[in-house]
């Protein structure tokens, strides 16, 4: 899953919005026009896939930005990485760390009229809390707790500093109606508290209506349309057209940098970027992949064969930067220092000699839907492993059979995204470096412990020094292959107007957007 790309106490990059047109001509610089919004109309964003439900509880969805208008947490994530208020208006957290008391807005409904109170949402969190396992406040929490209709309480089993961080997420801490669920508590259809509402969901397109009764004032929008159009082609062209207002973003229709490049120079386009907050990696099967693989000198020698300038040159255009640590710089308690990964092939065939590995064969297998140029970059890194003496196959599969071979850690390498803001660096390290998950990507005997200390700390300076020790044996330990640090990139068509970026890949803002058409 891609919540894999991606919790935080400050973003050291405050979020910045620029347009890449600037650079390039076409739209004017600065983005889309921000004002005269007209007042309804219909705004069509392009979506890559189609969405089998909306269920904010399971994980067969990566559509987080349609999800961000239909359900709402307790607390949102910042753009300083501060947490702000959501559907609970104030909060307190005990001096020892272990009770939460959220005191919820008062005249808050489900669009279908239910209320929204403490035991509503009580009962909506018990059916994720203790059973989500790469969340810690569900492991943490020992009780929920509704003492009145607009106070909830949670008790944690220990200090959990990302505990609020957690709650700001898409799934599964946002809330749904009772009515979401039948007496049985299964899943029936998706109704939140959010500006829109869901109108229909089909293989060719989601549609939402404005919820006139939400709590945070009445959307401008009438309707938002997620059109499917898996094609990337298909979607540039339509934008161009003006058929689609809204392309881009992690989650629904990524742009490729040769895409980004050709809409730079179309009179009207507007293109939106920010700062890397996701680093693409290169990751290791040390466990049932090719048992060279254990070795961490193998490990150090794949990471020196890596021209990363060269990726980001000629593969990414520029857009993209070389990587070296497993999170970007923007990352808050990321590591410090970039790491010297200058291209040293020499020094990788040394490496494999003192491993007594001159020729090792590996297997790629690579899911392109995850990234547009998920084949040229992997097909780049293969020729660079062949210069050392590293044969690598490239197994090219349908998402579906991607996510299943992954699970049975049947591969020796696969590209894998940090989850960026709110997620990172504790989400991260949560779900892919403890021993307790089935699917992580690295784990060694003391690490549990590093990452458990680091969660568990209760100040800055302790948080700061316990996150380096965890970087240290990462980086020690070459647990996996930093390849580039991947920007934002979001296209917008010129009917739109007043288009902002989320903080966040995961939230899309639209409740004051409009289309002049």
């Amino acid at each position: 899953m891609r919540e894999r790309r991606r919790w935080q106490a400050a973003l050291a990059c405050a979020v910045l919005v620029l347009s890449l047109a600037a650079c390039g001509g076409g739209a004017p610089a600065g983005g889309p026009d921000t004002g005269a919004v007209p007042a309804g109309g219909t705004l069509r964003v392009a979506i890559g896939q189609p969405e089998a439900d909306l269920n904010g509880l399971e994980y067969k969805t990566h559509a987080f930005n349609v999800l961000d208008q239909i359900y709402e947490p307790l607390v949102r994530y910042g753009p300083r990485g501060e947490v702000l208020p959501g559907l609970a208006e104030r909060w307190e957290v005990s001096p020892d760390g272990l009770t939460l008391t959220f005191h919820l807005r008062g005249g808050v409904t489900f669009s279908d009229g239910e209320a929204f109170t403490a035991p509503v949402a009580r009962t909506d969190m018990e059916r994720w809390i203790g059973d989500t396992p790469f969340l810690g406040i569900s492991r943490q929490t020992s009780a929920i707790e509704a003492p009145d209709e607009r106070t909830l309480v949670l008790r944690l089993k220990g200090p959990y500093y990302p505990a609020l961080q957690e709650l700001t997420l898409m799934r599964p801490v946002r809330f749904r109606s009772p009515a979401s669920f039948d007496a049985a508590g299964n899943y029936l259809k998706p109704v939140g508290t959010g500006p829109y509402q869901v109108e229909s969901v089909s293989q060719t397109e989601i549609t939402l209506v404005r919820n006139d009764t939400y709590w945070g004032g009445r959307p401008n929008l009438d309707r938002v349309v997620f059109a499917v159009m898996p094609n990337s082609q298909a979607r540039l062209a339509a934008l161009k057209a003006g058929e689609v207002d809204v392309i881009g973003g992690d989650y629904l229709a990524p742009l490729a940098p040769e895409e980004t490049l050709d809409l730079r120079a179309h009179a009207g386009v507007s293109l939106l970027s920010e700062p890397s907050s996701t680093n693409l990696l290169l990751a290791f099967n040390t466990t049932t992949g090719n048992r060279a693989l254990a070795d961490p000198r193998v490990r150090e020698a794949v990471n020196r064969a890596l021209d990363r300038d060269a990726y980001a040159k000629a593969l990414f255009h520029d857009l993209a930067k070389p990587a070296t640590q497993v999170f970007p710089p923007a990352i808050p308690y990321a590591p410090r220092q970039p790491r010297d990964l200058t291209l040293d092939q020499g020094r990788a065939r040394d490496l494999l000699g003192q491993a007594g590995q001159s020729a090792v064969s590996l297997r790629l297998i690579l899911d392109t839907g995850m990234l547009p140029q998920a084949r040229t970059l992997s097909e780049a890194i293969q020729a660079d492993l062949a210069k050392v003496g590293i044969q690598v196959e490239i197994e090219q599969l349908d998402s579906a059979a991607y996510t299943d071979t992954a699970a049975k850690r049947d591969y020796d390498l696969l590209f894998y995204l940090t989850y960026g803001p709110p997620y990172d660096p504790f989400a991260m390290l949560n779900a892919n470096f403890r021993s307790t998950v089935p699917a992580f990507l690295y784990t060694a005997p003391d690490l549990d412990g590093l990452v458990d200390a680091a969660l568990a700390s209760t100040s800055e300076q302790a948080r700061a020094a316990a996150y380096e020790k965890v970087w240290s044996r990462l980086n020690d330990d070459w647990a996996v292959a930093p390849v580039v640090e991947l920007p934002r990139v979001w296209a917008v068509g010129p009917a739109v107007k007043g288009f902002e970026l989320g903080v966040t890949e995961y939230d899309l803002p639209l409740t004051k957007v409009g289309v002049a058409r």
